[in-house]
Parts: C-alpha cells; structure tokens; sequence
C-alpha cells in the first residue's frame, strides 16, 4: 500500500464513538497529570536574578551556513488524536513542571562544564543551547538545557548558568555534578521553582507573551526551528499576555510528539539510548569538534562511520474499530505486519516509546521501517510495508505508521553529508 498523504490522518477511524467517552485524559502511564515533588532540606536554594527589561531571542545557527534549511511551516499537520479533549492546540503557552533547574556558577564551571557535556562551552558563550549528558560508554544519562545570558553573566562576574533537567533526576544529576567536582571551584545549588521555572510556547501565542517578564527565550532547536519556543520566567511575573491562552502540559507534550522530540528518561532510556538515536545531534546538542569529554569516544566513533541506523519518530497508531483502547507499554517491539495484517515472525523494526491518543514517538530503524538510506547497502523497507504491536495478550494489533518530516530529512542530510535519495512528497507531512 502506498504511504498515504497528509491529509490521509485526518481520515483514519481509529476508535468507535462509543469508546471515545472513556478517553479523556488517555495517555501513557507514566504522564500522569502533575504530580508534586518535595525539595530535599540539604538543597541549597538559589535566588533568580532579576530578569531582562527587554526580550532577546537565541536562535540555533543553521546547519548550513548559506542558507535557511527549515523555513516556518506554513501549514497546519493533520495529527489528531482519538478523543476531542486532546486535540493539538495550534497556539499556546504551556508552564513544564516536570523540569527543573540547578545554577552552576564560579570560576572554574566553563572547565568543569566542558569536561561533561556533549555541546561546546566557553567563556564567550551567552546565549542558551541543548546538550547532553553522556556516560563513559557514550549512553544518555541526561537531556539538558544550559540556560547562560548576559544578564546572568553580568550579575555573576564569571560564567554562570542554569542547567535544566527533568524533576526526577535533577536529584541524580546534582550528586553526578558534585561527584565530578573535586576541587573545582564551582557552586552548584538547586533552584527553587517557585523562584524560576521553564515554559513553552507554539503558534502565535509566541507573540503574546509579556516580552517584561522573560529572563531568556530560545527557538527549540530540537524541532522545525519555526515551531517550539522555550522560555526562563519568573511563576507569578505575567508571562501570559493578551491574546495568550495557558494550556495544559499535556499539549505541549503532544506538540512534542508531533515533531518526533524525545524528553525525560522516560522517553530517553537512561544507561541505554545513544544520542544520535534520540536526535541529539539533529538539535545541534553534539559539538563533533570539542576536545575531551565523557562518553567522547563512541560518539566520534559513530560520527566518523557515518550510518546512525535508528532514530526516533513521530509515529501514527491506528487501533481497529473492535479494540478499545489499551496502553502499549514502553519498549513494545513494533514488526512488520503480513498481508493479512498479523505480526510477522523476524526480527523488530523498532521499539514503542509513548503517546497520546494516536501520536506517539517510537525508535525506528530507518532503513526497516522508511525510506530513508543510511547506509550503502540500504534496507528491507519497501512501499507498502506495514507495522504493527501487539496489544492486550490475546493478540490484538495496533498498527504504527512512522511520519518523516522533510525538515528532519534535511537536517539529518545535511549534518551527516549523506547523498540521498529523493522521497516522494507524499510520505512527507511539512
């Protein structure tokens, strides 16, 4: 069967009327509504400094340095969802409680930084940027933003920064820091949230915001450059201008999950995923070029091969009308489905990772389960070819169509300086 087009989604039945009462709310397990998290007393608390008077925006230099790879989309994807409560907002700013931030400040924390993280750090660098985490195998411990401004530079004397991470590690994270510290002069203190927090922006709530309240702003680099915004505020300062409407944290996830970004060890497999396999590098989180650092090796290594063979994806569920719907636990193997739509015996093509409703992410092997060509000898995937997971014990399927947006082809093409071949526009959703 042909890939089907964009506006193919819209059309997919994936649940009967009379289950999508129940669904409100669906989503993964692990994406409860909010939780509360306590701070532990031995913390020491560090105060925000005052924020900007005006809004500077850091944008990701492009991959190529002659022109401009990802142009704004200027239309909207058909992704849906399987109940009315969770369709995609186009526009909305979002407060992330599940992220949190450490301060790291003195005179040794560009050597100290430098020496762990995946992005290049010095003292010259002032505007945010995405990095990683690695251990000495070159696996993902964490996914982390640096959020460095002038601001924060002038009030500090020396290089400063706020590391945000997701709430459950930032306790591993802040004793992974001390760890490394030694005798480094570096103060490394845990910031309350109530004093600064992270938020999200999409759409044309970007333009709505209280340019007064933001302490810094990046464009996302791990999406389309054009469509996720991330932003340091103050909770009570009036982010939230006119024109602005609050959203649940569970739209800026399924935003996330349109655009195929991974977050969280929940999503980023701790000790196990590479950074590649989860677009670290497509983020511009990877400086190819920095000197030493944990988990250098392989990532050179791999750089150097030049084949990353799985990635993660936004994927399209489809659930047969017959099924109601059941969680897919993470880690599910996704096969490829035989004529008659049951599971093929054979090796995986990918791993489920999450969703909401009929959007998810999944780790695809590309050459498997797309057209894309990653290596010389290229792969098994061929027109047609459908996947599935099996759901519920009694063999039920759930069939998974992975999404690949020209954006991401040509951010992956043009990093990676591979020749490849021209996927028909109808496999695509710009």
């Amino acid at each position: 069967m042909a890939a089907p087009s964009t506006s193919a989604f819209a059309r997919f039945g994936y649940v009967c009327r009379s289950c999508q009462s129940s669904l409100a709310g669906s989503r993964n397990a692990r994406f409860a509504p909010s939780r509360t998290y306590s701070t532990a007393s031995s913390f020491k608390i560090y105060n925000a400094p005052q924020h900007l008077q005006q809004r500077t925006l850091s944008t990701p230099k492009p991959l190529h340095p002659t022109r401009t790879l990802l142009p704004r989309n200027k239309r909207s994807r058909s992704y849906s969802t399987v109940n009315d409560a969770l369709q995609p907002a186009d526009s909305g700013i979002a407060h992330l409680p599940h992220r949190r931030l450490i301060s790291l400040s003195g005179p040794d924390t560009v050597k100290f930084l430098q020496g762990l993280i995946t992005n290049n750090v010095h003292a010259d660098r002032d505007q945010p940027f995405f990095a990683a985490f690695l251990d000495s195998r070159g696996r993902v411990l964490w996914d982390a933003f640096v959020w460095v401004y002038p601001a924060l530079l002038a009030e500090k004397g020396t290089w400063s920064c706020y590391i945000e991470v997701d709430v459950s590690e930032v306790e591993a994270l802040r004793k992974h820091l001390k760890r490394h510290k030694l005798r480094s002069k570096v103060a490394i203190e845990l910031v309350l949230e109530e004093k600064l927090g992270v938020w999200a922006a999409w759409g044309q709530a970007n333009q709505s915001i209280n340019s007064q309240a933001v302490i810094a702003e990046l464009v996302d680099p791990r999406g389309d450059l054009s469509t996720l915004w991330r932003i340091l505020a103050k909770p009570d300062s009036g982010l939230v201008g006119d024109g602005a409407e609050t959203r649940d944290v569970q739209q800026y996830h399924l935003q996330r999950y349109r655009l195929g970004i991974a977050e969280g060890p929940q999503e980023i497999q701790r000790d196990s995923a590479l950074p590649m396999e989860v677009n670290i590098d497509l983020a511009q989180g990877i400086d190819f070029k920095k000197g030493c650092y944990v988990g250098q090796e392989l990532t050179i290594r791999t750089k150097h091969t030049g084949v990353v063979r799985k990635r993660m994806l936004p994927v399209q569920l489809e659930f047969g009308n017959e099924i109601s719907v059941i969680p897919i636990e993470s880690g599910t193997d996704i096969k490829q489905l035989d004529e008659a739509g049951a599971i093929k015996k054979g090796r995986a093509a990918g791993k489920f990772v999450a969703c909401i409703g009929n959007v998810g992410l999944a780790l695809c092997r590309l050459e498997m389960m797309t057209s894309m060509k990653v290596s010389a000898e290229g792969g098994s995937y061929k027109e047609g070819m459908e996947f599935g997971v099996s759901v519920g014990g009694d063999g039920q399927i759930v069939k998974v169509k992975p999404v690949l947006h020209r954006w991401f082809q040509e951010k992956e093409r043009t990093l990676w300086a591979k020749s490849k071949p021209k996927i028909a526009a109808d496999s695509e959703v710009d």
